[in-house]
């Protein structure tokens, strides 16, 4: 699946936006994208740890997977 087009304007607007402390959600529901297309689209580092699922066996050592990417 492809990102939308937005222009420089929008993408410069969203990241003051987050600058301020707007939530992702809001800025994600503004340009219509999901909070990962929008980190994508901002060229903006994806949480590792969101994608982590607690039902996983080794979730006891989620911090030393972490610390790599930390």
């Amino acid at each position: 699946m492809s990102l939308p087009y937005r222009d420089a304007d929008q993408i410069a607007e969203a990241k003051e936006a987050l600058r301020q402390g707007t939530s992702p959600e809001y800025v994600a529901g503004f340009m219509r994208v999901t909070v990962e297309e929008l980190n994508q689209l901002l060229g903006l580092p994806v949480n590792p740890a969101a994608n982590m699922v607690l039902d996983d066996p080794d979730y006891l050592w989620a911090a030393d997977k972490l610390e790599g990417v930390l």
